[in-house]
């Protein structure tokens, strides 16, 4: 994790102004930032950059900063798949000479280079890094926290009602959008560069480079070429990503190995590169637990390996329920910056400050969606949706359609729809559509590598990415990537069968458990910001009762409107309102007693008959 802020005016700024622009700023990270982090600040009066991260780098050996001669680099992620042995300094320098330096990286990654009286930063090629940018009264900025940007910017942070009609129907917010009123994300493969003017202030210009269109476009091209190629595009992506990493840190790669297919494939390349990794399980769904052990131990026996396994509960009670459900939701809201899916909720909490040190390498499966049509309809679906309406069904629920606000739905529709429209624009045909919507959608903005230097995604390789968008749907479906890779590098894997997300129940804490119910029905009470208006809160309050009196109701109503509630406390502060219980004695109360003539007739029901009896009495009694 790390923090940066990097601001550029149009002419030099009282030392006033900067000061408390500067003061803002701090103020918006004092409680998260360790005193132990380093921090570099650099600038004048018509610009400054500071960042910060831990003093501690772990096994971790790129530098965040590193400055040689009068050239300086900021490094924003982990730079995975880039050739860095000349160091973060030469990276810089290529950047400023003009170079695509981030063509090859796994993201998410942004490179800052400066260099006397010129600058340039670059975002990843899928736009995965979490720099946004801003503008205000002459000055341009872009920061790693939204709201840190917007107090620097403006004074204070305000919601985006756009970035949280996303949030609230798609789980994530969308695109570019942001959680806060006048910033952005950068663009995939958005660069900004400046000049300072000899008088001072600067001029600023931006441009789209390689972006993710170019990496898709690369592997659309090679349909219908043999299969053996694209095994191996994929394999030497993963091998380069591993590499890579192994340059970079000094220590063991983390691997979170499941019962899955993603996972697996992952293992395989290491253990097949060299570099098996110690593995981490998660066993909240049991079989996950008891396919990962067949597999370390085949291992074991047939490969004489000894990897550490360690096996945990992820989502138990006894973790998360220590912290009740709203000090949860503020912490995970404080921490990621709004950022974060409501489903971690149901995780232990998050901490109050970052990291005193750079945490170990992990790897994650993420990404590998892309080579199993994940998003595709069943191929014996009767009628077929169209890519359109297949893709509206998978990013449209963030909550049930009937928790929805209409306007909010109806908002989300025609964005995705333009993103649709902008895939079939560049050339991009049927099932892989649903593709190219699920790398740029949930990958970019949902997928939590995003936030924690030391996840990589190497599934995110350029060259993977591409293999997988040179697969017709029906290999796709049958998984030929990957049982073809495990096959060739892990064949004792390969007749194991994969967990699948409907294999058994999961021990998993449920978001009403605890505190929960009591926690939502207060904020019902308290919460009344347009955000929050985003969910219906009959819906809500209807999913309370329903887990009030000992039901199971669709978790995402619940999970939604508490991250909406909390982001509406802190963006919305006028809004929030005094504390009253009603909503708890309601949802709590017991049911009412039916009367008994009726009550004994509702067993008539059960059948189309008894339902049409049904009525009949009902008129005469009530006549």
């Amino acid at each position: 994790m790390h923090v940066m802020l990097a601001w550029f005016a149009e002419i030099p700024l009282p030392e006033a102004a900067r000061a408390a622009r500067a003061a803002r700023f701090a103020a918006s990270v004092e409680t998260l930032v360790p005193l132990s982090w380093r921090r570099h600040d650099f600038g004048g009066d018509d610009w400054g950059v500071t960042v910060l991260h831990p003093a501690d780098p772990g096994g971790y050996r790129w530098p965040t900063v590193a400055t040689e001669g009068s050239v300086t680099a900021v490094s924003l992620g982990i730079p995975v798949g880039l050739d860095v042995a000349a160091g973060a300094t030469a990276l810089a320098g290529r950047l400023l000479a003009g170079e695509d330096v981030h063509r090859d990286v796994v993201p998410p990654f942004g490179l800052l280079a400066l260099d006397t009286d010129r600058f340039a930063l670059q975002q990843d090629w899928l736009g995965m890094g979490r720099v946004f940018t801003g503008e205000a009264d002459g000055v341009t900025a872009w920061c790693t926290r939204p709201t840190a940007l917007a107090a620097f910017l403006h004074g204070q942070a305000r919601p985006d009602l756009d970035g949280w009609t996303s949030y609230a129907v798609c789980g994530h917010f969308g695109g570019d959008l942001s959680p806060v009123a006048g910033t952005r994300l950068l663009r995939p493969g958005e660069r900004a560069t400046g000049h300072r003017r000899p008088g001072g202030g600067w001029r600023l210009s931006r441009e789209r480079r390689y972006a993710v269109d170019d990496v898709v476009h690369t592997g659309y091209a090679a349909q219908g070429g043999p299969v053996d190629e694209q095994l191996d595009r994929a394999a030497d992506a993963l091998a380069r990503a591993a590499d890579s990493l192994h340059g970079i840190y000094a220590d063991e790669i983390v691997l979170g190995l499941s019962g899955g297919k993603d996972s697996r494939l992952i293992a395989a390349a290491l253990v097949a590169a060299d570099r098996t990794p110690r593995f981490l399980t998660n066993e909240d769904t049991r079989a996950e637990g008891e396919v990962a052990r067949q597999l370390v131990q085949l291992l074991r026996d047939k490969r004489g390996f000894d990897p550490e396994h360690r096996l945990r509960l992820a989502g138990a009670p006894a973790k998360v329920l220590d912290t009740g459900l709203r000090e949860r939701a503020v912490l995970l809201r404080d921490h990621y910056d709004h950022q974060f899916p409501s489903t971690y909720l149901t995780r232990p909490a998050a901490k109050p400050t970052y990291a005193e040190s750079v945490r170990p390498a992990t790897f994650t499966g993420a990404a590998g969606e892309l080579a199993v049509g994940y998003w595709y309809p069943p191929a014996d679906a009767d009628p077929a949706p169209t890519p359109e309406e297949a893709g509206m069904a998978r990013l449209l629920a963030g909550v049930p359609r009937s928790a929805a606000a209409p306007a909010a739905l109806a908002a989300e529709r025609a964005r995705i729809t333009a993103v649709l429209d902008h895939a079939r624009g560049t050339g991009l045909r049927d099932r892989h559509l649903l593709d190219y919507l699920y790398l740029v959608e949930r990958m970019r903005r949902w997928a939590t590598s995003a936030y924690t230097t030391g996840m990589v995604t190497p599934f995110l390789s350029p060259g993977f990415v591409a293999s997988t968008f040179a697969l017709t749907a029906t290999q796709k479906r049958e998984r030929a990537l990957h049982t073809g890779l495990i096959a060739r590098l892990m064949p004792e894997w390969a007749e194991v069968p994969f967990v699948s997300v409907s294999t058994g129940p999961s021990t998993a804490t449920r978001v009403w458990e605890g505190d929960g119910v009591a926690a939502v029905a207060d904020l019902l009470d308290t919460a009344h910001g347009p955000v929050t208006g985003l969910v219906r809160r009959p819906a809500v309050e209807q999913a309370l009762r329903r887990a009030a009196l000992g039901g199971r109701p669709d978790p995402r109503i619940l999970q939604q409107f508490t991250a909406l509630a909390v982001a509406s406390e802190a963006l919305e502060p006028g809004t929030t309102r005094p504390a009253t219980s009603a909503t708890y004695a309601r949802v709590t109360a017991p049911p009412r007693p039916r009367s008994g003539a009726l009550a004994g007739l509702r067993w008539i029901r059960r059948t189309p008959l008894g339902d049409r009896l049904w009525v009949t009495v009902r008129q005469r009694v009530r006549g």
